[in-house]
């Protein structure tokens, strides 16, 4: 996997080793860092047939990480809609639908909690259930 520039990055982070790439990125708030990753072909086709994602950190002490699926800056093999959970620069939740290409198709109105974007994106995977969901 590399990571790889998307419309919503906003620096790169330099590495200080030549084995690891450097990494474009969103950063969201001071310590808080968002990398969008591309997986090769034979990395996709390991994951459908059942391997897992390794995470490796080169930081004492270990800092907080999630992963998640998110369709921007990817490329689809078919037609997808995706409804993706962030936190906007005003600190509230939104629902975003990202096309297959990854282009911003909507994005709904600021929430106060987070359960209340994860109900709006329950209602828009009732209304198209061929909907992808997809916390970001």
């Amino acid at each position: 996997m590399l990571p790889i520039r998307t419309e919503r990055s906003n620096f790169i982070y330099r590495s200080r080793s030549s084995d690891i790439p450097d990494m474009p990125g969103e950063r969201i708030e001071p310590g808080h860092i968002r990398s969008v990753w591309e997986l090769t072909d034979w990395e996709r086709l390991s994951i459908t047939d059942g391997a897992n994602v390794e995470l490796i950190l080169f930081a004492e002490p270990i800092p907080p990480v999630t992963l998640n699926i998110t369709g921007e800056g990817a490329t689809w093999a078919k037609s997808v809609i995706v409804a993706e959970r962030f936190i906007g620069a005003d600190r509230q939740w939104y629902v975003r639908m990202v096309s297959g290409t990854g282009a911003t198709l909507d994005v709904s109105k600021g929430y106060t909690h987070e359960w209340r974007a994860r109900l709006a994106q329950r209602r828009l995977k009732r209304i198209l259930p061929e909907i992808e969901i997809s916390p970001s």
